[in-house]
């Protein structure tokens, strides 16, 4: 009944000039333990989110579990389809390459929902194929791919061919090896666009037990 007619503040300061004492005490909270008061307001909403998140659902599990297959696909799919642009050029490679290059020129929201019908009529919702395959071949990192394959000399090409090796031994043996840099910087970007998907990973996984992090 005391603070019906005004706050605590308000009836301190008819009796008082000072602060009121609990402001006095976190103050000299404050000056005694700066560091750790500040440590528990930077990571308190962190650890709640960790510990949440690790023991409510199965969104760590299925994020590793997504990203990890993205990865594997996209470094299976698209340096076999570069390597085969690159060895085995024809009349159409060119117009091939600017297909390519016209996929980057439309956002993925576009594709969302044809990619959605598609996934629906195959029976394949709530499923990690629905979250990867849609996104195992990617135009800028086949044509990233076939530029540097292009670059590494002929030379190794025909002497792998004078030792009696297949076009898969030498894509194995030495194509791959020379392109581990552009292979692990086309890895990191599996990785963001797997873990940073929202809006698809939502609407193609509408399961909760399916839902990534993000």
């Amino acid at each position: 009944a005391r603070y019906r007619d005004g706050a605590a503040e308000s009836l301190w300061a008819k009796i008082s000039p000072d602060p009121l004492p609990i402001v006095s005490f976190e103050q000299a909270t404050l000056a005694k333990n700066p560091t750790s008061i500040k440590r528990e307001f930077m990571g308190r909403n962190y650890r709640y989110v960790i510990d949440y998140m690790a023991l409510n659902g199965r969104a760590v599990l299925v994020t590793a579990t997504f990203c990890l297959l993205a990865i594997l696909t996209q470094l299976t799919v698209n340096p076999l389809a570069a390597f085969a642009l690159s060895r085995f050029p024809i009349k159409a490679s060119g117009k091939i390459l600017i297909f390519l290059l016209a996929t980057m020129a439309f956002p993925a929201e576009v594709a969302m929902i044809p990619s959605f019908l598609l996934l629906k009529q195959f029976g394949l919702l709530n499923t990690f194929a629905a979250l990867v395959l849609p996104t195992a071949a990617s135009g800028y990192m086949i044509f990233l791919l076939k530029g540097f394959f292009d670059s590494l000399p002929q030379e190794l090409y025909e002497s792998g061919q004078l030792d009696g090796a297949k076009e898969t031994t030498m894509l194995w043996k030495i194509a791959l090896p020379l392109s581990r840099p552009v292979l692990g910087y086309l890895a990191l970007l599996a990785f963001m666009g797997a873990y940073g998907a929202f809006m698809y990973a939502f609407l193609v996984a509408q399961d909760q037990k399916m839902w990534t992090i993000m």
